[in-house]
């Protein structure tokens, strides 16, 4: 005879998700399914070490375990070009905000990526960082050859530092959004929900007043520009963000929507 389980953790599905989960790849591994699916890898990924190596396939790419000593934000595993150095890594993290290093989260059937990363650490004198050069060369280089250039968008306000570093990557574009900053939009949604929760008049007025929509729009904006360098200019795109992680995310995410019917 049958019961129903008292408890949701009771339930076979729960305890079987959580063994699979303690050595996902024996069953299934959602990360190397999307490295296949984007064909940043054809086959499988093994253990080298303390990296992770795609063995056949596209050996541009190589999938790197983050963690000590760089402690960035960033999940477990991240997408890098094969010719970049753990050494490199760790010199180009400490030289991008949160210490997140330009890495691949996305790639176009024609060859056209997409990468994230923290914006530059620009200072006073200025300084440079030849790994983070080199990083972002890598992943001009490592991408198909419809365009040996790339096209940098920075979430924020145009910046005369950030101009002039990008001057010292050879093959880029660079272009300002003028998002705002994420305590701008959190006030803005908490008067949205403010005027939605209780009856007001002149309520579209007050919606205008909360700079909802305009700063929605200027995010959809930036994300179409992605969309537009990869899917028609065949150009590879890296954004970061001004002082904040959440544009970078926020940027990708909508064009990454936009560009893959899979999401």
């Amino acid at each position: 005879m049958h019961t129903v389980p008292t408890y949701l953790s009771d339930l076979f599905a729960t305890k079987f998700r959580s063994d699979i989960r303690k050595d996902e790849h024996l069953y299934h591994d959602p990360f190397n399914d999307e490295l296949i699916r984007l064909q940043l890898d054809t086959s499988h990924v093994t253990k080298t070490g303390s990296a992770l190596a795609v063995n056949r396939g596209l050996p541009r790419f190589t999938i790197k375990k983050t963690g000590e000593p760089i402690r960035s934000r960033y999940p477990k595993y991240c997408v890098v070009p094969s010719t970049i150095t753990n050494g490199e890594i760790r010199e180009a993290a400490k030289f991008r905000s949160y210490k997140q290093f330009p890495t691949i989260v996305w790639r176009h059937i024609n060859g056209a990526i997409i990468a994230g990363a923290g914006q530059p650490e620009v200072s006073w004198p200025p300084r440079r960082s030849k790994e983070d050069e080199n990083m972002i060369q890598a992943i001009i280089n490592s991408c198909e050859k419809n365009s040996n250039r790339i096209f940098i968008v920075h979430a924020g306000s145009d910046d005369p530092a950030i101009k002039n570093y990008a001057k010292h990557y050879r093959d880029c574009d660079l272009e300002f959004k003028n998002l705002p900053g994420i305590n701008v939009v959190s006030r803005s949604g908490r008067m949205l929900c403010a005027i939605n929760s209780t009856k007001c008049e002149n309520w579209f007025s007050k919606l205008i007043s909360t700079h909802w929509l305009q700063n929605l729009s200027a995010l959809i904006e930036a994300a179409c520009c992605v969309v537009t360098n990869i899917d028609e200019d065949n150009r590879s795109v890296l954004v970061h963000g001004s002082n904040s992680e959440y544009q970078t995310s926020q940027i990708i995410t909508l064009a990454k929507i936009m560009l893959d019917p899979y999401y």
